[in-house]
Parts: structure tokens; C-alpha cells; sequence
């Protein structure tokens, strides 16, 4: 007898890939929030109706406001032109990343400062699509941060030529040190005036070796420099009384001119007299045989003036669009840094250079300097 046949065992249901894990707002703007807070720019996201949910504590550093501040006066109301904030929001919540802006910004405490503002559109964050990021940067402090990077992006380079420029000195004092040193062991019939040589040729070497470390530390220390109110007259004079006894040992006579009255600049002295004193030394160099140096000071409605006037041999025509270029020299002793560094220092000081010169007549060195109201 044949059996009744068995119902089919239900297979078992296959299995399913699991549903994605429902995301974790929460915990994602949380770490939003953590990596806003480290960084050294304001930041602020906000909604598609303008309402700020996210404010970093540099922004709020900057701004002098709170969240619950910001949100009750309104982003937009801080920044002048206003039009132009609103202009950038409107943009970045249409889907376009603006351009960076400089904007006044009004602190909750009513002083003014410049910033740098970009806008951004944040898309697909959680879902939602109109959010902007807003980014705030104090130009002041940005323009140092490029300043200094520059500076030592320029260094970098300078130390490897640098280094390059020293070998020179360097191998002619082992050269100098090796003939004094076979001259002491096998005196010669002139060995007092090969000694006298040998010794002269080390000091010009020692000097410009020193010479080439002091412009590069000038340099350097740049960054560090901490200006204060002068008076840029009472300081010249003071310098020129300085130089006067070593130029007349060169036969240099100093001329002063105009150095009454000239106000009040805001000058870091040290490292100007540098500045000065590079100046002069040039002026000595074009003149071998003697003249006369000028310093001559005038000033105008917003700038002081200071004129390094010398009646030396001047300078090619050709050779004038050259002259602040780094280790670009026309003397045969010259570093090639003192007018970059000079440069360099006139500008650190909010100041400009410019040069005129005619051969066999002299060079004249003109800095303009910003001036303080005081007098």
C-alpha cells in the first residue's frame, strides 16, 4: 500500500540584508561642533531662514557675541555694508560659493574691525539641503600670517644662498691661515710684509663673514620687531653724531638738513639704525676718495622723508633696476644684502625706498616714512 505522500516542509525565509542603521544626528554634530571649536577662524552654519546653528568660540571671540546673541540681533546686522552681506548669503544659499569679502565688522562692544568673509553652501547635510557655513578671518591678522609665512618661505631661500656666499670667505681664510702658517715655518727675505699681507686679507674676510651674518639675523628678527613713537628728528641727529667721527676718518664730511620739525614716526630704532647704517656704509664704499654725505629729513601731510645724499662715484643705469636683489652686488668686498635689507626693514615699517643716481656725480637714497599725528 503506497504512502499518502508528506506535505512539503516550509523552507525556512531567506535571509535579508539588514536595514541601514538609522544615522546619528546627535553624535555626527557633535564632532561637527568639536572640529568648529579647534579651529582659529569664526565660523558660523546657518539654517535656510538665517538662523545660526552652529557658532564656533572664535566667533564669538570675534564678534563679542554669544549664539543667543548673534540670533537675536541677526549675522547680517553686524557687518557693513550690510547689502553686500546679504548679497553673500543669498548666493551661498542658491548653491554658489562666494568669493572672499573684506567687511567691517561692529562687536557687540561697538569698535569696528576689517574681516575677510567667505560664504558657502553646505548641501545634503543630514537630509537638508540650505544650510551656509560662513567663514570670518581679522584681515589684520591674515595679512600677518601671509606676511610671516612669506618672510620665511624668503628666508628658506636666503639660507642656502647664504650658505653658499660664506664658503667664499671661508676657503680664502684656510688659504690665508695655510700661508702664515708656512710663512712662520720657513720665514722668507720679505716675511714681515707677506705676514702684514696675510693678516689684512684675514680681517677683510672676518669682516665681511660678520657683515653677511648680521644682515641675515637683521633679517630674521624682522618678525619680532615692536614699533613705538619717535621723534624721527631728534633720532637722526643722534645718528649722525654716531657716524661722524668714523667718515671723517675717511674723509667724509656729514651735512644735516631739515631735521627739525619732523614729527613723530613709529619706528622700531634698533633695527632702523640698521637700516641707516647700511645706507652709509654704501655711501663710504662710492666714495673712496673722500666727499661728502647729506642727510636730508622733510615731511609732508601724511609722510616723513629722509634723503642719504653722497657725492661718490654713482651707479650704471642698467645697474639700478637690480639693486634689491639678494646677493646682487656691484663692490668687489659687497655682500649683496645690505640694500635688501634695508628694504626689508623700510617696508616692515610701513615705509618706501627709491633710489636715483648719476655717475660721477653721487647716489641719493630716498625713504618715505608714515607719519603719527603728534608733533
Amino acid at each position: 500500500m503506497r504512502k499518502a505522500p508528506q506535505p512539503a516542509t516550509p523552507l525556512p525565509p531567506q535571509s535579508q540584508e539588514p536595514s541601514p542603521a538609522p544615522t546619528d544626528h546627535r553624535g555626527a554634530e557633535q564632532l561637527a561642533s568639536e572640529v568648529l571649536s579647534e579651529l582659529t577662524e569664526g565660523i558660523a552654519m546657518l539654517a535656510a531662514d538665517r538662523t545660526i546653528v552652529s557658532w564656533n568660540p572664535h566667533a564669538e571671540r570675534l564678534t563679542g557675541y554669544t549664539l543667543e546673541q548673534i540670533n537675536a540681533v541677526g549675522l547680517v546686522e553686524i557687518f557693513e555694508p550690510r547689502a553686500v552681506m546679504d548679497h553673500l548669503l543669498r548666493e551661498a544659499n542658491e548653491g554658489l560659493t562666494t568669493f572672499g569679502q573684506r567687511l567691517r565688522l561692529r562687536r557687540r562692544d561697538g569698535t569696528l574691525v576689517h574681516m575677510h568673509v567667505q560664504c558657502s553652501p553646505v548641501l545634503h547635510l543630514h537630509g537638508i539641503e540650505g544650510r551656509v557655513v560662513v567663514a570670518m578671518r581679522e584681515v589684520a591678522l591674515l595679512e600677518a600670517r601671509l606676511r610671516r609665512d612669506a618672510r620665511l618661505i624668503m628666508l628658506g631661500r636666503l639660507a642656502g644662498a647664504l650658505a653658499h656666499e660664506i664658503r667664499n670667505p671661508l676657503n680664502a681664510l684656510f688659504l690665508q691661515v695655510d700661508i702664515l702658517d708656512e710663512e712662520l715655518r720657513q720665514p722668507t727675505p720679505d716675511h714681515r710684509v707677506q705676514l702684514e699681507q696675510s693678516v689684512q686679507a684675514l680681517k677683510t674676510e672676518i669682516t665681511r663673514l660678520k657683515a653677511l651674518i648680521q644682515d641675515y639675523l637683521s633679517l630674521a628678527r624682522l618678525s619680532e620687531v615692536r614699533r613705538e613713537p619717535v621723534d624721527v628728528g631728534a633720532m637722526l641727529k643722534d645718528f649722525a653724531q654716531e657716524i661722524q667721527a668714523s667718515l671723517a676718518d675717511s674723509r667724509i664730511t656729514v651735512q644735516l638738513e631739515g631735521f627739525e620739525g619732523l614729527g613723530v614716526g613709529v619706528l622700531h630704532p634698533p633695527t632702523f639704525r640698521r637700516a641707516l647704517l647700511n645706507l652709509v656704509q654704501n655711501a663710504r664704499d662710492a666714495m673712496p676718495q673722500g666727499g661728502a654725505l647729506t642727510l636730508r629729513g622733510w615731511r609732508t601731510a601724511t609722510q616723513i622723508h629722509l634723503a642719504v645724499c653722497d657725492t661718490g662715484q654713482g651707479i650704471p643705469a642698467e645697474q639700478l633696476p637690480l639693486l634689491f636683489t639678494p646677493f646682487h652686488t656691484t663692490k668687489p668686498e659687497g655682500t649683496g644684502l645690505g640694500l635688501y635689507v634695508v628694504q626689508e626693514i623700510v617696508g616692515t615699517h610701513g615705509g618706501t625706498i627709491e633710489i636715483t643716481s648719476e655717475p660721477n656725480r653721487g647716489t641719493t637714497v630716498t625713504i618715505a616714512l608714515p607719519q603719527t599725528s603728534s608733533r
